[in-house]
């Protein structure tokens, strides 16, 4: 991953940042799966995670390559790194957020994390789900994919890690994204929109997850390891 000020990665960890609900809920599924010790969040943007979990007494440390981002989450208090190669220790756990799906070559990424995880170490990976939910709000934060539960399984798998647990995130983003599709609508990235949504639709029916947790949702929450 290499450094970079990409304007339209700011505009989308400004938006992210400000989706209390949606950030209460999935950062509270996310905790849930990290073991003790330190912990590692890969691709940490604006440090709002980091922040989370330091306030919840985790150790943790942040990476992020967008250099704005960096300063960011370094004014939040968070030792944050802006190269891997300033990385000289291995952690218990790693979290990742939305950042997959912007790197081409995904699985030298899954690689790269996979070598500052410690052999007990456990991942934990946030990612955007549904190949059929692509839209233009996909285009516009510049992303290369949605996944499938199969892809994302197949490419740990081959990249050494052991899956422990695998369910989807948000189906009320969802279900939005397939109404959208129905009606030709091609929605762009647009904040006000966003926190309209995380405000009033979100907030009311997450609950909804609990029934479609095995069937689909926006997003892909999953658990994997070093060691089987």
């Amino acid at each position: 991953m290499t450094n970079s000020n990409n304007e339209k990665d700011i505009l989308a960890l400004e938006t992210i940042s400000e989706l209390k609900n949606y950030n209460n809920y999935t950062f509270n599924l996310i905790r849930q799966k990290i073991s003790d010790g330190q912990v590692l969040d890969f691709g940490c943007g604006f440090g709002v995670f980091s922040e989370y979990l330091q306030k919840l007494g985790y150790n943790v440390d942040g990476f992020d390559v967008n250099n704005e981002a960096v300063l960011e989450s370094k004014s939040r208090g968070i030792n944050t790194f802006s190269d891997l190669s300033q990385i000289n220790q291995r952690y218990e756990t790693i979290t990742s957020s939305n950042v997959l799906e912007h790197v081409e070559d995904d699985i030298a990424l899954m690689l790269d994390i996979k070598s500052l995880l410690k052999e007990d170490g456990t991942l934990v990976l946030y990612l955007p789900a549904s190949k059929i939910a692509w839209t233009q709000m996909d285009e516009d934060v510049n992303h290369y994919r949605r996944y499938s539960k199969k892809e994302l399984i197949e490419k740990l798998t081959r990249s050494g890690f052991y899956i422990q647990s695998v369910k989807y995130v948000d189906f009320i983003g969802w279900l939005v994204l397939m109404i959208f599709k129905l009606f030709r609508i091609k929605p762009k990235f647009n904040k006000k929109l966003l926190i309209f949504y995380d405000k009033f639709f979100f907030k009311n029916l997450k609950f909804l997850d609990y029934f479609f947790q095995k069937i689909v949702g926006k997003n892909l929450l999953v658990v994997a390891n070093l060691k089987e």
